[in-house]
């Protein structure tokens, strides 16, 4: 008896959309003002000691060595941003801050340039001095064809929903373009043992981010606003229900239009969160249309692939989206 061969299944794009790059120049100057040296590891670094410091550098400078990296992990695009731990500006007066930025900017772009169907690029932007940082967000969509920008979850006191930031948000709105909530860090003295500042703090700032942005209005403002969060969001979607109770007995002090939780599903999320049963907790938290892959490159998931694919309750299609697809409209790739 004969049986007809399986169809074979089309290999979806695959995309990785957290993944760092520095500019080497920029690093000697903002180095000092880096995470790493605000919490004391000095020549370490969340990797490690000073050897494996060294080797992740390399890979956030080193193009011919990522692409055998996208190789080894089968990425087929990579969206490569920069990292607000190494290129932090925040404590810089305007002027000196939109140099350096733009030299980032200008960096993310030449690098775009060298692999153009490898890689895509987010910039960031000045975001102390909002016309400023608004100015430049204009200029490296428009001028370097850069497809979103990456934002800090703090700045210089300032949460993400203060009024003073709403050129920023409006802007991006405007140009329809993806805002990536990448923290530059928290460098409270209880974090700095252990790791806690990274394995801790960052998904911590990204609560405080999202909540922010909530609770000020932010989300409602900007209805078109496209907010994508790293780390899968942070503690947010997985505990939000507590905020729900503080909206229900009127402990939060302000009015929403909605449930909390139900502002989870306006959020785009990136999947470096390790568990596979939380990345299916996250799905019923929100459209998987909403998620997007990542790796963290070069500090976090390794098999970024094999880890979608381990989520037990997702389709097939919910994963290939996953992988690739969702990032591809979210960034207005032709495919």
């Amino acid at each position: 008896m004969s049986t007809k061969p399986k169809k074979r299944q089309k290999k979806p794009l695959i995309i990785d959309f957290h993944a760092h790059i520095i500019n080497p120049k920029v690093f000697e100057v903002t180095q000092k003002h880096s995470l790493h040296n605000r919490i004391g590891l000095k020549g370490r670094t969340s990797l490690g000691d000073a050897s494996r410091s060294r080797i992740a550098t390399d890979r956030m400078t080193n193009l011919a060595g990522r692409m055998k990296d996208l190789d080894a992990m089968k990425i087929d695009i990579q969206v490569i941003s920069p990292s607000l731990i190494h290129e932090n500006t925040a404590s810089m007066k305007a002027d000196r801050a939109l140099k350096l930025v733009r030299d980032v900017n200008d960096n993310v772009a030449e690098a775009v340039a060298k692999h153009p169907d490898r890689l895509v690029g987010l910039g960031i932007v000045p975001f102390h001095h909002p016309k400023l940082a608004a100015k430049e967000l204009e200029r490296m969509v428009g001028k370097l064809d850069l497809r979103g920008v990456e934002i800090p979850s703090f700045i210089n006191g300032h949460e993400l929903g203060d009024k003073m930031f709403r050129p920023i948000w409006r802007k991006a709105e405007k140009l329809d373009v993806p805002v990536f909530i990448h923290p530059a860090g928290n460098s409270d003295e209880r974090l700095r043992r252990h790791g806690l500042a990274f394995s801790v703090g960052q998904p911590y700032e990204e609560a405080l981010a999202m909540s922010s942005l909530i609770y000020e209005g932010v989300m409602d403002d900007f209805p078109k606003l496209k907010v994508l969060v790293s780390h899968g969001g942070g503690y947010l979607p997985y505990y939000a229900g507590r905020q729900d109770n503080a909206q229900q007995i009127g402990a939060d002090g302000v009015k929403l239009r909605g449930s909390f939780s139900s502002y989870i599903r306006r959020f785009y999320y990136e999947s470096v969160i390790f568990n596979p049963d939380m990345l299916d907790f996250l799905a019923t938290k929100t459209p998987t249309g909403h998620i997007v892959m990542g790796t963290d490159y070069p500090f976090g998931e390794r098999d970024p692939i094999r880890f979608v694919r381990r989520a037990k309750s997702l389709s097939r299609s919910a994963q290939d989206g996953i992988l690739g697809r969702n990032a591809a409209k979210i960034l207005k790739l032709k495919i």
